[in-house]
């Protein structure tokens, strides 16, 4: 995600040049064939540039409503599998603190489990961010698991539901344990339900982009317009026709950035720098779950680099 609040041109140019020189061909075009060379009959109305770039405008607005609307709710779910996590450990921890005063229940099991339970929501967190960016998990889940745990799950196809199993088998053996009773059992397994539909939702962004039709015809669009700009507008600037040329050029780098703005954010999850910034928010969730659970030794908080937060 970009944090930073100044962009440079060097930054910028490479979305806009070929729109740039289209517009520079274009304009320059018409300025020598209409005002030099007098061929008038490639002036069009005014009135085309004016009908075409209203339709322009409406339809990249609607583009960049939608892509924000992904981009908001895809911010939307990691919040809320965010504080589910949360909820799962606290819950988890206050249950079974109270347990403590039951003196058949060892404190250092119960103190096991808990940070067991803390690392495997971590490592879940971290694995789905991973999947969702299509990079590989490996170092977060060798770092937080145990070494068999860390190996069943990266054999697995879908390491986060993988993780999801894990972190049921632990709740039912603490059950076993004694550590648990049946109903929150009960509590605990229906948090660990309503993570995995936080997960499905993100998969299902993740994996349904916008139609591509939608993104061609943005594109095309733009394109025509700012090759047509320049001949419907020169009859319009009698006395200044040079003008038409850095008027297309401001016309085109208007138009062709409010066009890759809503381009940018409709992935949220590709791994650009426009991305609701889940390894971030994964590293947090983390310090967050491993406080809850007593553990000291926990990530440094992410930080931006040159701007962008990951």
């Amino acid at each position: 995600m970009i944090v930073k609040e100044s962009f440079t041109v060097r930054r910028t140019l490479p979305f806009v040049w070929f729109d740039l020189l289209l517009a520079a061909g274009s304009s320059l075009a018409a300025y020598l064939l209409i005002d030099r060379a007098g061929v008038h009959w490639l002036a069009l109305p005014s009135l085309l540039a004016t009908v075409l770039g209203t339709a322009l405008a409406i339809l990249l607005a609607f583009r960049a409503n939608t892509a924000y609307q992904r981009w908001w709710e895809a911010s939307t779910i990691w919040a809320n599998l965010t504080g589910q996590s949360r909820t799962l450990i606290r819950v988890a921890r206050t249950i079974t603190d109270a347990k403590l005063a039951d003196p058949a229940v060892d404190a250092d099991t119960v103190h096991d489990w808990q940070r067991d339970l803390a690392n495997r929501q971590a490592a879940w967190a971290h694995s789905l961010a991973r999947e969702l960016r299509g990079q590989d998990p490996s170092a977060e889940l060798e770092r937080l698991l145990p070494a068999d745990e860390a190996a069943v799950v990266l054999e697995a196809d879908n390491r986060p539901t993988a993780l999801a199993r894990l972190q049921s088998q632990a709740i039912f053996r603490g059950y076993s344990a004694g550590i648990l009773s049946g109903l929150d059992n009960f509590q605990m397994e229906t948090a660990l339900a309503g993570l995995s539909t936080q997960q499905a939702l993100a998969e299902r962004m993740s994996i349904t982009p916008i139609p591509r039709p939608h993104d061609f015809v943005s594109r095309l669009f733009v394109h025509c317009y700012i090759a047509v700009f320049p001949f419907a507008v020169i009859s319009a600037l009698p006395a200044y026709r040079w003008l038409i040329i850095p008027s297309a050029l401001l016309i085109a780098l208007f138009f062709r950035m409010v066009e890759r703005t809503g381009a940018s954010i409709e992935e949220p999850f590709a791994n650009r720098t426009q991305d609701v910034p889940i390894t971030a928010l994964a590293t947090n969730l983390e310090r967050d779950l491993l406080e809850l659970v007593g553990i000291s030794q926990r990530p440094a908080k992410p930080e931006p680099v040159d701007g962008y937060l990951w």
